[in-house]
């Protein structure tokens, strides 16, 4: 099955998902201001902005500062028209946010203490139901009526084929390769749901706000038990011609693997310097280690062999990171995960990116860490499940729609 997404088409300028599009980016918050921006007369802008009145979409509240004349009436998202919401599903948790379309939080598993991983023992579709049982629970946690949800974004730790949205070659779960989750939903619900890498999502969340998105050219990193990672490309997430855009984890190192991986590369950078590597070598040597929080502990405590573990994990990284920093020439390179919390490895990755960068690349590169790393995947899902359910060309097809029906309603009366 093809889903090939809404926001992925080019809008038709001037038309009212076009509009909508300029509300939502802040720059056009009148009439007036949408007349001058687009080149439409008035009196057409009155009709965009009348259609996305009537499917609930907009509002106009209070007034803007008056250039001479009557002071023009704000436009604003409607963000009580519906709901979406974001999963971050991993192999020990599945986090799941609901917000309002405006991208404010209206509920979070993590506040009510759901956040248990997905049973497996039903298959896929037996996860998806649970899934939506917790979509269902927390939207009744906060009053909201299933009759107003309007999509979804999953986040899962492996890579995604695009457009089909299959999930590929999963280590946390490796009898859902090949399934395309997103359509398990068709059961529960109309609405679009839709699986993404973690990584990307982490990546759209740590798109710039500071300037025009069309700037905004990064990459993230994903460190954790796995390591992933996503591109943001001229404001917009550049998954590649079948998804596989920013799988840097897959790349041949020097080092020797110590876990297993699903991508058949030899020595890939996940099997080599990964926390699940790095705690997969510790313990080979003796060491008390488990968990990545375990890694973390004796790592701010200053045991000799984990803090060099890490340091030679960090410059692995940053060597495979440099190559694609001077392939590429992002802006930013972000840093998220649980393992971002370690400085010596976040130390390492700064200092051979830096030391391998042509000085072009490195004289406009930051290295960063994640603006929220614990909630960077589900804000993302939050981006992604929104540009969706308020895509341009979406919203053009509801306007077609709602007017087909009027005009059937007028022929039949």
């Amino acid at each position: 099955m093809n889903h090939r997404l809404y926001q992925d088409a080019e809008p038709v300028p001037g038309s009212v998902g076009d509009v909508l599009r300029l509300i939502r980016g802040g720059g056009s918050s009148s009439r007036s201001v949408l007349a001058r921006t687009t080149g439409l007369a008035p009196s057409t802008v009155g009709l965009r902005v009348d259609a996305l009145v009537d499917l609930g979409l907009v509002h106009e509240v209070g007034a803007e500062g008056s250039r001479g004349g009557r002071r023009a009436r704000r436009l604003e998202l409607d963000g009580t028209a519906g709901f979406v919401a974001a999963a971050d599903l991993g192999a020990n948790h599945t986090r799941v946010v609901l917000s309002d379309l405006a991208g404010r939080t209206l509920a979070d598993s993590d506040d009510a203490r759901a956040s248990a991983p997905l049973p497996r023992d039903d298959g896929p579709a037996g996860a998806v139901a649970e899934l939506w049982r917790r979509f269902e629970t927390l939207a009744a946690g906060c009053g909201l009526s299933m009759d107003d949800f309007q999509g979804a974004a999953i986040g899962v730790p492996a890579p995604i084929a695009y457009p089909s949205g299959r999930i590929v070659t999963p280590s946390f779960e490796p009898t859902w390769h090949d399934v395309a989750l997103g359509s398990l939903f068709a059961s529960h619900t109309d609405a679009p749901v839709l699986v993404e890498n973690d990584a990307n999502l982490i990546a759209l969340a740590e798109r710039s706000d500071t300037e025009p998105p069309e700037r905004s050219n990064l990459v993230a990193v994903k460190l954790g038990t796995r390591i992933g990672g996503g591109v943001i490309a001229g404001g917009r997430l550049h998954r590649g011609v079948g998804g596989a855009a920013g799988e840097v984890s897959h790349t041949s190192v020097d080092g020797t693997s110590v876990i297993g991986c699903t991508c058949g590369v030899p020595n890939c950078l996940e099997s080599v310097a990964s926390a699940g590597a790095i705690i997969a070598r510790l313990r080979a040597a003796g060491h008390d280690v488990s968990t990545t929080a375990d890694l973390l502990r004796l790592g701010a405590q200053g045991d000799a062999d984990v803090v060099e573990e890490l340091r030679t994990a960090g410059a692995l990284i940053g060597r495979v990171l440099a190559g694609i920093a001077n392939f590429f020439n992002p802006r930013e390179v972000v840093l998220a995960g649980a393992m971002s919390a370690s400085p010596p490895l976040v130390a390492a990755i700064r200092s051979e990116l830096y030391r391998m960068c042509l000085p072009l690349v490195a004289d406009d590169l930051d290295v960063r860490a994640s603006r929220a790393p614990r909630d960077a995947g589900v804000h993302g899902g939050v981006v992604l499940a929104l540009d969706e359910v308020l895509a341009p060309t979406r919203v053009d097809e509801l306007v077609r729609r709602a007017t087909a029906s009027d005009d059937r309603t007028v022929r039949s009366a």
